[in-house]
Formats: structure tokens, C-alpha cells, sequence
């Protein structure tokens, strides 16, 4: 074993030199101006070593909220620990602008936003905070349903359809023992938004400033609907429609997807290398021969993986979303259907397919719409219709589509379909929506804009979710602007 070389005194006193302004930089961060309830301390601790793949943001502060698990005022069942992020303002702070985070379950404690001047404009006076919700990532307890490693393989006589529902049951059962009946039933997006008011009132802010992408929309939305007192100002980005049930939403994205199939379509037959026939019904067909070929051979990849036709389903769909991804969608099929996988294929799967499972996005999901007892037949009718809306997906032709977790949950879902019921004392929302997003249809933004008589800022493309990224600046500029002076009549726009 090798020694380490030995820090001579001109060595530590360097080392020293550079250490010190920055612990003193930390220490001004946390003494001055510190939001109450949070007990800030920077995010290189130890204490938080494992939250984060990467170094954290120079400067950036971490901390935890407590929050009632249920929130009632005869309930005494414990809490929930958030955790949360706070990357400080670079000039004199004015508040903080929260970001609340898609999925849902995906983890929000370290939030992309670009650098670039006009976003720069938002950074120098408010605090950027980013948190995990409840039960997702580094916020307790967190979502498990995995089995343990002594549990046997089980496997049920009979057909498909059978088995598929055998798992599901099991993964329920463990998914009760592992996170325990009683979070389950509180774990959803009622509850999350409470949570953001309970993260509101920790920042020391009177009135909430977020942005909020995609599943986070729908969190926003019921925010803005049940406190519209501590509303100052927040942006939805790849609108979640509040006035569609689980099946319309579905349906809807379907044909969206469609849709942007058809574009994609006419936008690979000008190219000369396009796998596909320039019809779309025999551009479907030889997609799902594509497909049906991966799911009986598995294609191997130059980082030892294989490419699974589930892989290859979930590639494509994130990639159909945005139009700067389409000429490597073209060589990922080209390479697929001639099974000549090259290094960029197995980055493009590692990118885009989404392997790892995300347990909270389908427990979260079954916490707000299960029904149980729905009729079992009257659900598959709707996934046929959903199939049929979209086939591209539907290599297998199922004909009896398996059910989903949700199918089985044993607790009553809590959110419910409605038409928004605004106060005459909320202030405008913003609303940005793409007009051919595929995961959230532009219906969905300018109908919630009307709904809360709101602007609304379009952009004429594919895509989801860009705000403050530095995608656009257009739409960058209007959500900037919109956020430092809500109450300076914004109107809509549209970028191109």
C-alpha cells in the first residue's frame, strides 16, 4: 500500500488560503438572511454526501422540513421529512422561487437551470429551492416495493394475463409491508400540496413563487385553487389538464403521440437513410416488425447491455418528444432493424430508455386515482381504446390488455377530475405549453389558462417542459419577466 505524500507547511497554508474564504462565504450564506424553519447547512457536508451523483452547485445549501403525514387536526400519525435544497441569490434576495418537480416521484433536490443572462436576471435576487417530495428520493419515508433478496420466485399456471396479475398482487403486498398501509394512503399529490404550503411557510415567504414542470403542473394547479391567498406567482410548464380523469388524459397523449409519429414521418422520408415506409400505416407495421424482432432477440449493445424491446419503446418515445433528437432516432431504428448497434445506440437507450424502475411514479399515481372494485371490463375497454388511439406501441397486438397496478390498489385514490374553481383573489397564473408536446397536449395549457384566466405562452414546436433551461430564450425571457413582476400585466405570447 502506497503512503500519502506529506502536506509540507507551504503546502497546508496554500490549502488554507483557498479554504477559508469559501468556509467564510458559507458561513455569511447561512448566518445572513436565512429563510426560518430550515436549518441550512451546505451541501458538501458529509451529512449529505449521498445525496447528489455529482458535486453540488458551488454554494448550495441543504436542509430538511417536517410536514404532518396526515393533515388533519385529530390526526397524530407522525410525519414526513422533506428535503430540500437552496441554491442562494447572487445579489440583494428579494425571496425565493420554489421548483416543483415532474413524474410524479421524481426527485427535485438539484434543479437544472440554465446560466445564461436571462435566467441570470431570476438568480440574482431569489433564492432557487429545490426539494424531493414526500416518499420520493432523499425525503423519508421514502417509496419501496421491492423484494427482498430471500423471497422465492413464484410463477403461476396458466396464461399471461394470469401471471401479470399474480405480480401485480405481489407487488402490492410489498410495496404495504415495505412502506406500510398508512403512508400509502397519504402519499399522493393531495397531500403534496399542502406540503408545498407547509415548504412555503419554512422559507419564511408570505405568498409561494414557483415554477412548476410537467406532473408538477397538476400540483401547482391545486395549490393555486386551495390557497390562493399565499399565491404571488407560478409558472406551469407541460400543462396537466385538471378537468380530465385518468383514461382521457391517457387517451389524449396517445393521439398526441400519434400525432408527432406522423411528423417524425414526413421528416424521415426527406432523409435518405429513413428505415421506415413513407405511409404511415406501413411505417407502423414496420415499426412494430422493428419491435416484435427485439422482443424475440435482444439486441446486443457495445456496453455489454442488450436493448429490449421495452427499451426500445421507451427510447423512442422520449426521443419522438423533441425534434433536435430525431436524426439520432433515425440511426437508433436504422441500426435496430439491421441489428448493427454501434456505441452511440447504447447511449441513446442509456439516455432515454428510463431502466431504472420508478416505484413512486406508480404508487403516487395509484394514490390519487384508484378506485377499487372499478369494473375490471370496462377498464380493458378503455385501454383498447387507448391501444387504438395510439398503435404504434402495440407490437404485440394484445388483444386482452393486462391490468395495471392501479387496477388493484386496495385505497381509495384522492384526486378527483373537476373543472377548476378559481378565487377572485388569485393573481394570473403563467401557463407555457408546446404546441406539439406529445406528453401534454397544448389543448391542456390553453384550456387551464382560460380556466384560470391566465396568460398562456406558446411555442411553435415539439418538446416538453423548457422553461428557464435555456431551450428558448423567448419563452425564458417572457417566464423571467413574468416572475420578478407578476403584477405587471402579462400577456400572452407566442415564440417561434
Amino acid at each position: 500500500m502506497s503512503k500519502a505524500p506529506r502536506l509540507t507547511l507551504l503546502t497546508l497554508l496554500a490549502t488554507l488560503a483557498v479554504m477559508l474564504p469559501l468556509a467564510s462565504w458559507y458561513l455569511s450564506v447561512y448566518v445572513d438572511e436565512q429563510p426560518a424553519g430550515v436549518r441550512w447547512q451546505p451541501c458538501v457536508n458529509s451529512e449529505f454526501a449521498t445525496w447528489f451523483d455529482d458535486q453540488p452547485p458551488q454554494g448550495m445549501l441543504c436542509g430538511y422540513v417536517e410536514a404532518p403525514l396526515i393533515y388533519s387536526a385529530s390526526a397524530q400519525a407522525g410525519s414526513v421529512r422533506l428535503a430540500l435544497t437552496r441554491l442562494p441569490a447572487k445579489g440583494v434576495r428579494k425571496g425565493s422561487v420554489v421548483v416543483v418537480s415532474g413524474g410524479p416521484g421524481l426527485p427535485g433536490i438539484n434543479p437544472y437551470l440554465s446560466g445564461d443572462s436571462t435566467v441570470d436576471r431570476l438568480k440574482q435576487s431569489y433564492d432557487i429551492i429545490g426539494y424531493d417530495p414526500r416518499g420520493v428520493g432523499r425525503s423519508t419515508p421514502t417509496i419501496s416495493c421491492k423484494r427482498s433478496d430471500h423471497d422465492e420466485d413464484v410463477t403461476v399456471e396458466g396464461s399471461d394475463k394470469a401471471e401479470s396479475e399474480f405480480q401485480l398482487r405481489r407487488t402490492i403486498a410489498e410495496c404495504i409491508k415495505q412502506t406500510g398501509a398508512l403512508v400509502l394512503q397519504h402519499i399522493g399529490t393531495n397531500e403534496a400540496v399542502n406540503d408545498l404550503n407547509v415548504i412555503r411557510a419554512a422559507l419564511g415567504e408570505p405568498k409561494l413563487t414557483a415554477v412548476a414542470y410537467s406532473y408538477g403542473t397538476q400540483v401547482a394547479a391545486l395549490f393555486a385553487e386551495r390557497f390562493p391567498e399565499q399565491t404571488r406567482a407560478m409558472v406551469l410548464d407541460g400543462v396537466v389538464d385538471l378537468s380530465e380523469d385518468e383514461y382521457t388524459q391517457q387517451l389524449n397523449q396517445a393521439r398526441s403521440y400519434q400525432q408527432t409519429f406522423q411528423r417524425f414521418l414526413a421528416y424521415c422520408a426527406q432523409t435518405r437513410d429513413c428505415p421506415l415506409p413513407g405511409d404511415e400505416r406501413g411505417a407502423v407495421e414496420a415499426f412494430q416488425t422493428i419491435l416484435r424482432d427485439v422482443d424475440e432477440s435482444p439486441l446486443p449493445l457495445k456496453d455489454g447491455n442488450e436493448m429490449t424491446a421495452e427499451d426500445l419503446v421507451s427510447t423512442v418515445q422520449s426521443m419522438l418528444l423533441w425534434y433536435e433528437f430525431w436524426p439520432d432516432l433515425i440511426a437508433l431504428l436504422r441500426q435496430t432493424q439491421t441489428k448493427n448497434a454501434d456505441e452511440q445506440l447504447a447511449q441513446l437507450v442509456t439516455d432515454h430508455a428510463g431502466r431504472e424502475t420508478n416505484e413512486a411514479l406508480g404508487v403516487i399515481t395509484c394514490a390519487d386515482i384508484a378506485v377499487p372494485g372499478s369494473d375490471i371490463q370496462e377498464i380493458r375497454k378503455q385501454r383498447q381504446a387507448i391501444v387504438a388511439a395510439s398503435p404504434l406501441f402495440n407490437y404485440l397486438g394484445k388483444q386482452n390488455l393486462p391490468l395495471s397496478m392501479c387496477d388493484l390498489w386496495p385505497f381509495q385514490g384522492k384526486v378527483q377530475a373537476h373543472i377548476p374553481v378559481v378565487s377572485l383573489t388569485l393573481p394570473p397564473l403563467l401557463f407555457v405549453g408546446q404546441r406539439y408536446d406529445a406528453t401534454t397536449p397544448y389543448a391542456n395549457a390553453r384550456q387551464m389558462a382560460k380556466w384560470f384566466r391566465s396568460p398562456l405562452v406558446t411555442r411553435e414546436g415539439d418538446g416538453h417542459t423548457l422553461a428557464l433551461t435555456g431551450t428558448d430564450g423567448c419563452v425564458d425571457e417572457a417566464v423571467v419577466d413574468y416572475l420578478l413582476t407578476p403584477n405587471a400585466g402579462v400577456l400572452d405570447k407566442t415564440c417561434p
